[in-house]
């Protein structure tokens, strides 16, 4: 009876917090979350910037192709943070050293971005996303990086220099467009935090990697 009321209130309450057990899951959650974040910010900004005009973008070729290699490269950068930030978890669970999240880290990136199906963007913009996040992932502390939008810094300069608007608007807009990612990461952080059960994660991980 108490595990059926829990259930009920659980869906009272809308509790969609996913349960993260398998380390696929952990990298299925990521690709998804960094493929949202990366289009709802990228295009809500361009919407916003554009107005009444918003319908006549998609009219123009070009401009459509420098949307969609914006997102790419927006994209990459929202997975990197969010490896970044569910690695640190480990660390925060006394599970894993800051050389242990690294590595972690630098697996996730690699393994979602390697695997990407697209013909907007070269495959050379993934490869330097992984070569500069494992640069990052040397030098990053994964005690910050657990908490906050420390980690998350990537994304939000990413959104900055690949949205398809003029620099004099970036320049205006640049603490409004950097606010509105950090609050699109908000809910993710506290999905993946809250759901993440760190100890099955890496015990698999361990399995398959041998140490």
């Amino acid at each position: 009876m108490r595990n059926f009321l829990k259930n009920i209130s659980n869906i009272l309450r809308y509790d969609t917090t996913p349960t993260i057990v398998e380390y696929e899951q952990l990298s299925d959650f990521i690709e998804k979350q960094s493929s949202f974040v990366s289009q709802v910010t990228l295009y809500t900004y361009i919407k916003t910037r554009a107005g009444t005009q918003w319908p006549k973008l998609f009219e123009n070729n070009e401009y459509l192709a420098s949307l969609k290699i914006a997102r790419w490269h927006i994209f990459a950068a929202c997975v990197a943070d969010l490896s970044i930030f569910a690695a640190a978890q480990f660390y925060m669970a006394g599970q894993a050293d800051q050389k242990y999240c690294a590595r972690i880290a630098r697996q996730l990136i690699a393994a979602i971005l390697d695997k990407v199906d697209q013909e907007d963007v070269e495959q050379g913009v993934f490869d330097a996303a992984i070569k500069n996040s494992e640069k990052r992932c040397q030098k990053i502390d994964f005690q910050e990086a657990a908490e906050g939008d420390f980690a998350f810094q990537t994304s939000a300069q990413a959104l900055l220099d690949w949205a398809p608007v003029i620099d004099d608007f970036k320049k205006n807009d640049e603490l409004i467009v950097r606010n509105s990612i950090h609050l699109r990461w908000i809910s993710v952080r506290r999905d993946l935090s809250k759901g993440l059960q760190t100890e099955a994660v890496l015990a698999e991980i361990t399995k398959k990697t041998g140490n």
